[in-house]
């Protein structure tokens, strides 16, 4: 469990580590989790930084690293944070936040006063980073029409909270554990029910690492029993280095294989992009030709050299004036004829890292039972081998997800294969339709004809859950009929269009997701 006591004891142990070191290297491991590569008195020592919903921590690390993953947000953290000092890290009040504050130098400035804040705070976990009171950039962007803005060039601003500072606590005032929680910050449950029974301040609290081997669950001092097996440690980073997250080992050849995938379409969309700049520039050569003829030369002649229009061009002396102004204009078709075949090929490309982008977050979402339905759709390009059936079988119906409430269904796609069933084999022309905006996610159908509030935030929230958005805040999900939904042909995986919708921004419960998904 981490709260704002625990974040109070990690920066105070991580300030003792790493005040005054050198950051050499920013590394990303994976989607969420970063290492900052420290060099503090003639030694090396690595920061990790993971901001996912299940596992968001920061601590010291002695397990391998390596980067296996690139994003933007890793690249503004290397142009501006590789070379800095820490000068400090700080705790905001007593709030799960913490401030790694760096001094880079700059030729012309001097010393420059940057900060890198993490919010340790579960789906709204985040990693900013932040000059002079402004964002440069930022994790999750988060745009809302008033309130907390989370973009780059925005000013920032703590998480609003009306609570007060927990290092001093007004007993009087304290009817429960859930007074204290509801009144101060950084308070989890669990440390509530401590300090209501023994009505002590922060200072006070013991510190004594602890897990619970049985549940894996951990915190600053002990506070699980005495009939529990647990197990001790010296610092919280060797606890939190000890709780490290392992794959699903059915499916990291899957996770290889999309990611081998999408690291040739990256590098193939780096080769077409230059390549089309390079063709671009061939459009310039229409312009000697147009000169030559304009020129009132001899055009028969030839020339090593002419200066046409300010400019001298390098001629083939065997060849005449016509000759190069033909040869000009050939480049010049040939070249718009490039063009445009090298964009068929940049849209093809890029439908397929899109493609492979959802499939990877729709591996996240795989089960046992539906494993086999994201298989099927690697095999197409290479992974494994389709194996040879000598009686051709009846395709089995895909393994759904189906949630019912009195007479209303909701079915939910964990993938294409279910997302194409639902929606066009399973679902009414009049049922409706729930999908968040412009990523990947889940088909929500609810087979209803009408909505109201209550239905129409229920499928809406399982859309979001079921989505690559699921940890962002106001999340957008659109919603509409299933008549108004059409397969577009011609592009990998399954994609729709569809018209007629409305939106609706929500924000997910997890009380609730828990309660529909029968998870508690």
């Amino acid at each position: 469990m981490i709260d704002g006591y625990f974040i109070y004891h990690l920066t105070r142990e991580l300030n003792q580590a790493l005040e005054r070191a050198r950051l050499e290297k920013i590394m990303q491991q994976d989607e969420h989790a970063f290492v900052l590569s420290f060099y503090h008195q003639r030694e090396k020592k690595h920061l990790a930084i993971n901001i996912s919903a299940e596992h968001f921590r920061m601590h010291l690390t002695h397990h391998m690293l390596s980067e296996t993953q690139t994003s933007q947000f890793l690249m503004t953290l290397k142009k501006h944070l590789e070379g800095s000092i820490l000068e400090s890290i700080t705790q905001y009040e007593t709030d799960r936040v913490m401030i790694l504050n760096f001094i880079t130098y700059d030729l012309i400035d001097g010393p420059v006063p940057k900060k890198l804040i993490f919010e340790a705070m579960g789906r709204h976990s985040n990693l900013i980073l932040v000059k002079d009171g402004i964002i440069m950039d930022t994790f999750k962007k988060m745009f809302f029409d008033t309130g907390r803005q989370l973009l780059p060039q925005a000013q920032f601003t703590f998480f609003p909270s009306d609570k007060k500072n927990a290092s001093m606590i007004d007993y009087q005032k304290i009817e429960s554990p859930q007074s204290l929680v509801d009144t101060y910050m950084g308070i989890s449950p669990m440390l509530a029910r401590y300090l209501d029974e023994h009505r002590q301040q922060w200072s006070e609290l013991p510190f004594h690492p602890t897990r619970n081997i049985q549940t894996n669950r951990f915190y600053v001092f002990d506070l699980f029993g005495e009939d529990v097996k647990k197990k001790h440690y010296p610092s919280l980073s060797l606890l939190l280095d000890d709780d490290i997250k392992t794959e699903k080992p059915a499916y990291i050849s899957q996770k290889l294989f999309i990611e081998k995938q999408l690291k040739k379409l990256e590098g193939k969309k780096q080769q077409l992009e230059a390549l089309l700049d390079e063709t671009k520039e061939q459009l310039n050569i229409k312009q000697l030709g147009d000169l030559i003829y304009a020129s009132g030369l001899d055009l028969s002649a030839n020339y090593a050299h002419i200066d046409l229009g300010g400019t001298t061009y390098s001629l083939d002396p065997s060849k005449s004036l016509n000759d190069h102004a033909q040869d000009a204009y050939k480049k010049y078709q040939k070249a718009k004829r490039g063009i445009h075949h090298i964009g068929e090929q940049i849209t093809q490309n890029q439908a397929l890292i899109e493609h492979f982008t959802s499939l990877y977050f729709f591996l996240s979402m795989s089960t046992q039972d539906t494993i086999k339905d994201l298989e099927a759709e690697l095999v197409v390009y290479g992974y494994k081998k389709a194996k040879p059936e000598k009686v051709k079988k009846k395709k089995d119906k895909p393994q759904l997800t189906m949630l019912r409430e009195g007479e209303i269904t909701y079915t939910i796609g964990r993938n294409n294969l279910q997302n194409e069933y639902i929606t066009h084999t399973l679902a009414e022309k009049d049922d409706y339709w729930f999908h968040v905006q412009h990523a990947p996610g889940a088909h929500v159908v609810v087979n209803t004809s009408k909505l109201n509030e209550t239905i129409l935030r229920k499928a809406a929230m399982l859309a979001a859950y079921f989505s690559s958005m699921k940890l962002s805040s106001s999340i957008p999900v659109d919603y509409t009929l299933i008549k108004y939904i059409k397969k577009i042909p011609g592009v990998p995986g399954y994609k729709v269009t569809y018209k007629n919708q409305q939106t609706i921004y929500i924000d997910i419960d997890e009380e609730k997701i828990k309660h529909y998904l029968k998870l508690v």
